[in-house]
């Protein structure tokens, strides 16, 4: 309450008090205006000696007290004042800081509810309490309340969905959702799609992608979940147009884009016959780390495509772990041995506790028969490696053949066997 506020205090609620009384009570709270909490409740304390029953005078005492961190007689001070003023707004108010504040979900609730009488300012707070306390039928009934009343709000909205997601109710999100389809908006579609998926109804889910395209044909993000049904049904000419679209687009962010181009790379491992489609792809949305795989994918079917895509890839290769890491492998099976060094150097500075750079370091200099210092990489690269049994291997083989290289049969046998006992 300000100052202004208890003025308006002073002139409807004090009551008959006297000359006194009214200068001590202000006195409080102008102390209570400079922090002065301690001289303040000392003050109230005097005027509810004066006037017991004045629910002013708690409520201030509740505020001062709330302020010292001394909960209990600020809840009592603050329930005192309810009692004596029941209704009033300001009370209620300062009651649910101090509970909320508290974090005590029973006791923030039930004043939340008398405040969502007064005034519908706290209503979303009541949702939110209810949604945090498990309390989700009733979070839910509160929000149609309010959309009956007032027309439905974004927060609302929001809380609604994060209800349905929380506890799964995808059915209800779907009902919703499909009772208001005349004015759903992008993300409702996007969402309703979503539940569909969730519900494994992927025919209604496809059906309402199209239904997307009919009530938004400028928009180009239905055409995120059209490339995923189509590609589940290996209908990728009718994939690849989605793609297209998806990857020329401005308004669709690049880790969509990233994901669905991503996808696509995967099916293309199981169908060859469409690397001309993954190239073109590429020329809409370049991606390092998706022309590395490009180049991999041709390694078997178009060395000249496969050395081309890999001199892209490092030329563009930013300092991401996952492009160094591509980008290293591709070197070695490219026997480039001088640009890999360079590239696990590089990346060793930027991430010195990463053993994959330290075994890329070794092949290269074991391939470049320096294996004195592969080994020295190899060292200091399994003192990081943790819980990968698959590398672990590849590191003692690599030591192996170090040792080969330096004549060492005796090491070299000991780290073959080591390879050898590894299980995954």
């Amino acid at each position: 309450m300000t100052f202004s506020q208890a003025q308006e205090e002073r002139d409807d609620d004090l009551g008959d008090v006297s000359d006194k009384f009214q200068t001590t009570f202000f006195e409080a709270l102008q102390q209570k205006g400079i922090e002065n909490y301690d001289k303040a409740i000392n003050l109230l304390l005097e005027c509810r000696d004066q006037a017991p029953e004045n629910a002013s005078v708690h409520f201030e005492l509740g505020k001062n007290y709330f302020e010292l961190d001394k909960f209990q007689l600020a809840e009592e001070a603050l329930l005192k004042a309810n009692t004596l003023k029941p209704n009033n707004r300001w009370i209620l108010e300062e009651l649910y800081h101090l509970y909320s504040f508290q974090k005590k979900k029973a006791q923030t609730i039930e004043i939340l509810i008398q405040l969502n009488v007064i005034t519908n300012l706290y209503s979303n707070e009541l949702i939110s309490s209810y949604y945090q306390n498990n309390q989700h039928n009733k979070a839910i009934a509160l929000i149609d309340q309010l959309d009956s009343k007032l027309g439905t709000d974004k927060s609302r909205e929001q809380l609604r969905y994060n209800i349905y997601e929380y506890t799964q109710n995808h059915k209800a999100q779907i009902n919703y959702i499909e009772q208001n389809i005349a004015k759903a908006s992008e993300t409702d579609y996007v969402k309703l799609i979503y539940a569909y998926i969730k519900l494994k109804k992927l025919n209604e889910g496809f059906d309402t992608a199209q239904r997307f395209t009919k009530a938004y044909p400028k928009s180009d993000t239905p055409y995120l979940s059209l490339y995923k049904f189509y590609i589940s049904k290996n209908n990728t000419e009718n994939a690849i147009k989605a793609m297209s679209i998806v990857l020329s687009s401005d308004a669709i962010n690049d880790q969509d884009k990233y994901k669905l181009l991503n996808d696509f790379l995967s099916y293309t491992e199981q169908h060859l016959e469409l690397l001309p489609e993954l190239e073109k792809a590429t020329k809409l949305y370049p991606n390092t780390t998706i022309i590395g795989k490009l180049a991999v994918l041709y390694k078997d079917n178009d060395s000249q495509k496969a050395s081309e895509y890999t001199e892209h890839a490092v030329r563009n290769s930013s300092n991401s772990y996952e492009d160094l890491k591509l980008v290293g492998n591709l070197l070695l099976e490219e026997l480039q041995y001088d640009d890999s060094l360079k590239n696990s150097q590089k990346a060793l500075e930027l991430y010195p506790a990463q053993p994959i750079f330290y075994l890329q370091q070794a092949k290269a200099y074991n391939n470049t028969n320096r294996a004195k210092r592969a080994l020295e990489s190899l060292e200091f690269g399994l003192d990081y490696l943790i819980d990968n049994p698959a590398m672990e291997r590849e590191f003692y083989n690599e030591f192996a053949k170090g040792y080969h290289l330096l004549n060492d049969s005796k090491n070299e046998s000991i780290y073959l066997q080591k390879a050898k006992d590894i299980k995954e």
